[in-house]
């Protein structure tokens, strides 16, 4: 048993240095072209939020002539589509017939009018040359999807600070896979793509088009990019309690089990077991071992982790890394196991495995 979890972990420590390595061979470039672009907003419930990205959106540094913007209410109860439709911002704004992200997405793609698409989630804030970052990889006509990096921001709390750092490995990992050609994981609170490549893939999931478009472009040998830009980065705040943090994360993880892209297989289950093998060892008093093979991934994750913290400046939460170590096995396999046996609520609707 112990040799077999030596194994795994050698594994494991190998999957994150190529992460590292990928990371480091990210590089972009602004082309200064300024290319159509489509912007696609799906909403629900979101009128607190909504009036910060509208005001980031209309001082966009990039010609208005070459943005359409489209508004997608996602069956909202509050005020959110009376704020949007009100908006001083040339834009387009629907109200989807069915419920869900997904089909608020493909309701906005038959009034879409350029080839490039970029997505943020409205309750996000984008900075001024955010269009212009996420849409320097289409000056190449092999690139047929790009992603950026998604960042928390407003930490208060301690609660808010240990999100952001787990977040933050979550997308720089996703980041690192892509510098090694080998993309497996993305965020569609920043995420552009061809409308020539989008299709109504995986019609039975609630979420995760994001990932699942990003496997159909990487099977059909389509180039994906990352934009390793700051002024690319997309803010949103980490989840109030516990609860509902739970439910994103049980939703992000539901979507693992319809995966067919083997490097997304492959690091979902490697992460996945090497943390139950933790458990077991701490749990069975194996504490000679459970120490070992701690150390074993906790420098390698912190290696990684800091080198991205640097990116996204976050350096000053590092202080957390030690605590999060021993907190995370109990959370992801708790997560991991349970989003593949029962439901989750989001956005005061419940989706049911």
């Amino acid at each position: 048993m112990t040799i077999a979890a030596l194994i795994i972990f050698i594994f494991y420590n190998y999957q994150i240095l190529s992460y590292l390595r990928g990371w480091n061979r990210l590089s972009t470039e602004d082309s200064g072209k300024d290319v159509a672009v489509t912007v696609i907003v799906a909403f629900r419930n979101e009128a607190l939020r909504l009036p910060s990205l509208l005001n980031d959106l209309k001082h966009q540094n990039y010609p208005s002539t070459n943005i359409q913007y489209i508004f997608v209410d996602d069956s909202s109860e509050d005020s959110s589509f009376n704020i949007v439709d009100s908006f001083p911002i040339k834009k387009e704004v629907l109200k989807s017939p069915h419920f869900g992200k997904k089909a608020a997405i493909e309701c906005a793609m038959q009034y879409v009018k350029n080839d490039i698409i970029l997505t943020t989630d409205a309750d996000c804030r984008v900075g001024p040359n955010w269009v212009r970052k996420m849409t320097t990889p289409f000056t190449q006509s092999k690139v047929q999807l790009a992603f950026g990096p998604v960042a928390f921001s407003e930490l208060i709390t301690l609660f808010d600070k240990l999100q952001a750092i787990e977040f933050m490995s979550l997308i720089a990992s996703g980041a690192g896979a892509a510098g090694n050609k080998k993309p497996f994981m993305c965020n569609a609170a920043n995420l552009a793509f061809r409308k020539s490549v989008f299709e109504n893939t995986e019609q039975q999931i609630a979420s995760g088009d994001d990932v699942f478009l990003l496997h159909h472009v990487k099977r059909n040998n389509g180039i994906i990019s990352f934009v390793k830009e700051r002024d690319a980065i997309v803010l949103t705040k980490p989840k109030a309690g516990i609860s509902d943090f739970i439910n994103q994360r049980k939703r992000w993880a539901s979507k693992t089990s319809s995966y067919k892209d083997i490097s997304a297989l492959w690091s979902a289950s490697i992460v996945l077991l090497t943390n139950l093998l933790l458990l077991y060892f701490l749990l069975t008093f194996q504490f000679e071992i459970f120490t070992v093979l701690y150390l074993l991934k906790s420098i390698v994750d912190y290696r990684f982790l800091k080198k991205a913290s640097v990116f996204f400046q976050m350096e000053h939460l590092m202080y957390l890394f030690w605590g999060l170590q021993i907190i995370y096995p109990f959370y992801i396999v708790w997560v991991g196991i349970s989003s593949q046996l029962s439901s989750y609520n989001w956005k005061g609707r419940a989706y049911k495995k």
